[in-house]
Order: C-alpha cells, then sequence, then structure tokens
C-alpha cells in the first residue's frame, strides 16, 4: 500500500460503505481508505471471511413507502442515480416503474398513496382492465389492489453500483483496498485506530465506520464487550430463467411487491422482472418476507447457507407463488441465499459507539433502494464525529445486547 494512514477507514465495501467512502471523498478534504474484498468465487465461498447480499444483479427501488422516512432516504438517493452514472461511465438503473399489491382496503395501500401524494410522486391505480393492457402477464385477483408507480422506481444492479460509487470515490482520492479486516484495536480519542487486515497489514486511522452489515458481531471490530442489536436473517430467493418470446413478452414488466395484509405474511413476496446475469442468461428472480426469515448463529452458519444456495423447502414454495402471480414459463430454476439485516429499530444504526468509530448497520430489508443516502448520513457522521444529519438522530440511534457478566 502507498499510505497506510488515513483520516477515515470506512470498513466495508458494500453499498453502504462505497457511497459512504464517495461522500467523504467529495465532500471533505479527509484522506479516505474503504477496505473490503471483492466479491469471491462461489466455490470460494466457504473459505471467505466475509459475504455480500449486493452480490446480484437486481434489487428493487421505489420512492414510494409507507413509511416516510424510507421513503424519504430512498428520494434522495435515487434523485443522485443518473449523475453517478454520468460522472462513471457504469450504467445501474433501469427506471421500470414498481406495482404494489395488497388486500382491497389494506393500511399498506393507504399509507402508499399519503406517501406518494406527499412526496409528488405519480401513481396509478389499476384494476381488472388496466392490468390486462398494460400487465397482462399477470393474473388478476379481485380481492386485490394495484398501485403502480410509472416514475423514480425499478431495479439497480448493485455490482454495478458498488463499482459506480467506488469508481467516484477513487476519482476523488479514495484509496481502495480489497481486504478484509480482522480487528480493529481501539484507542483514544487523540491517537490512530489501528486495523489489521488478513494481507495488507496495518491500516491506522483517525476514524472507523463499520459498514459490516450481518458480520459486524462475528469479527473483532466493535469496541471490547460490545454487541449490537442486529439479528442476522436467511432469505431464500429462486431465479427462473426466461429465454426467446417468452422475454420478449415480459419485457416491459415492473418490479412487483406483494403484501398479503395477513400475519404470518406467508405469501408476502417480490418480483423482479427477466434481468441479465454474469453468465448472460435472465433470470425472474422472487424473494419472500419475513415468516421464512431465521437468524444466523455463526459466522460459519453464514458462509454454508451462500455455498447451499438457501433453503430447498422455501425455495419449491416461492417457485409456486411465483406461478400463481405471473403466467410465464421458465426454462430453467435455480436457488441463492441471502442475507438480510434487522434492527430494533426498524430503521438503519448510524451512530458513534466510541469517539472514533462509527457504525452504519442494518438494511432492515430496504437498504438497497436507499443505500447513497444512507452512505451520506454515515459519511457526514465519521466526518464530525457526531450526528450531522436533518432526520432526527434518535430514530438511527444504535442499540446494544446488553453485556453479560462472568457469575465466577
Amino acid at each position: 500500500m502507498a499510505r497506510t494512514q488515513f483520516d477515515v477507514c470506512v470498513i466495508g465495501a458494500g453499498l453502504w460503505g462505497s457511497a459512504a467512502a464517495r461522500h467523504l471523498s467529495r465532500d471533505t478534504d479527509l484522506r479516505v481508505c474503504l477496505l473490503g474484498p471483492e466479491e469471491p468465487k462461489k466455490e470460494d465461498y466457504l473459505e471467505a471471511g466475509v459475504l455480500g447480499s449486493h452480490y446480484d444483479s437486481g434489487k428493487i427501488v421505489r420512492e414510494a413507502d409507507r413509511d416516510p422516512i424510507w421513503g424519504t432516504l430512498a428520494q434522495r438517493s435515487l434523485a443522485r442515480y443518473r449523475q453517478l452514472e454520468q460522472s462513471t461511465g457504469i450504467q445501474f438503473y433501469s427506471e421500470k416503474g414498481c406495482l404494489m399489491v395488497a388486500p382491497v382496503g389494506s393500511d399498506y395501500t393507504a399509507g402508499l398513496k399519503k406517501n406518494c401524494t406527499s412526496q409528488r410522486l405519480p401513481f396509478q391505480m389499476c384494476g381488472k382492465q388496466e392490468l390486462k393492457t398494460f400487465f397482462p402477464y399477470l393474473r388478476h385477483n379481485p380481492k386485490k389492489e394495484y398501485l403502480f408507480t410509472p416514475e423514480r422506481s425499478g431495479y439497480i444492479c448493485p455490482r454495478s453500483l458498488v463499482a459506480a460509487q467506488k469508481t467516484a470515490a477513487h476519482l476523488h482520492g479514495c484509496q481502495i483496498v480489497n481486504d478484509i479486516a480482522l480487528e480493529v484495536m481501539t484507542a483514544a480519542p487523540d491517537e490512530l485506530i489501528r486495523v489489521t487486515t488478513k494481507r495488507s497489514g496495518h491500516i491506522f486511522a483517525s476514524r472507523v465506520l463499520l459498514c459490516t452489515g450481518a458480520f459486524t458481531n462475528f469479527h473483532k471490530i466493535l469496541p471490547e464487550g460490545m454487541k449490537l442489536n442486529i439479528l442476522p436473517l436467511k432469505e431464500t430467493v429462486i431465479m427462473e430463467e426466461v429465454r426467446g418470446k417468452e422475454l420478449a413478452r415480459l419485457g416491459r414488466m415492473p418490479p412487483m411487491i406483494f403484501n398479503s395484509g395477513a400475519l404470518p405474511d406467508v405469501e408476502g413476496c417480490y418480483i423482479l422482472p427477466p434481468i441479465e446475469y454474469p453468465n448472460g442468461k435472465f433470470y425472474m428472480k422472487i424473494g419472500h418476507h419475513k415468516p421464512f426469515m431465521q437468524p444466523f448463529k455463526s459466522l460459519e452458519e453464514i458462509r454454508e447457507w451462500f455455498a447451499a444456495g438457501g433453503d430447498e423447502r422455501v425455495g419449491e414454495y416461492l417457485s409456486k407463488l411465483l406461478h400463481n402471480f405471473v403466467d410465464f414459463e421458465a426454462s430453467s430454476v435455480e436457488s441463492a441465499g441471502c442475507v438480510s439485516t434487522k434492527t430494533a429499530t426498524g430503521y438503519p444504526y448510524c451512530g458513534m459507539v466510541s469517539p472514533n468509530i462509527g457504525v452504519l448497520v442494518g438494511g432492515n430489508g430496504q437498504g438497497a433502494k436507499s443505500s447513497d443516502e444512507i452512505g451520506r448520513m454515515g459519511a457526514k457522521l465519521i466526518a464530525k464525529g457526531k450526528w450531522d444529519y436533518n432526520m432526527p438522530e434518535a430514530k438511527f440511534k444504535p442499540k446494544f445486547i446488553p453485556h453479560r457478566k462472568s457469575k465466577l
């Protein structure tokens, strides 16, 4: 490494960490380092120190949200997408609209309507005829209502967005280190923090921002004795290959979100249209909501989950659910394992956990769509070492698991 001493070291080079590094490098005069490994090959998952759910080609993005905080974070992120694409030459955003489905008269739809109106986001309620005209592949259910946002929504390619963020950060002077943080040695406020990496020796920084997601509690990177109150959860996704005439027929399909309005929400899911993946094939993807999400207990369990490709039984159910909603023929079916990190508040944790260490953790299944603005929030925090964002700090304050003292 040409330089090992920095003002800020951002640990975690996923969607949030790469965004934080870009904003720090662009908006401050600080010397910034972004530390995180590149995507491993699937056969190396079991040996990987960390893995990421951004190893994907499609995540839904939308401003429409029944929660005004998540809606605002997404709105601010989407507003910068095109400029980021232009400045880096890397395309990652496809504006395809988004169709949200829920029971007639549901609070879910009412919340969407309210926030679409407040954010001046155009939307259309689609009846049977509109569905037949615009979404002929969708199986209509008279007990459901369909809200479509034609603008400021669609999907991103997470891999390409991370590449764009890292490229922009590098252009503004950020040093990219493709390695894993093994340990963070905390220090007094006026001393440098020492970050031990797997292959690149030590990195020293005045402050460190942890954007380490589900892996935060499984590595020696938090101050001693500290654990965040987060729950890394298992998620299975099914990817069904679409070819030829079917691909052409589904070419204008938007991402879709289904909310059953029941508990447990076993029919709640999200569906992405056919998207091209690195192997050159096009896949339609379906993922589930909370009922099938079980917590991880160890780092080894996360590695095994990614390597195994999720839960086979959940995958079979998701495939049936997909074909219950969408009329199409698949050429092949694959499954994959993902991780969603839940916080105790339902919002990202963004705060200082020591005088010189900050955390930016916990997407709650919604982190991709708002990643650029969440990264900016974290950048502003670590640049000053205190809260510096125009939303209530209490909403994002980290929560901790109580430290259990030995009885001996």
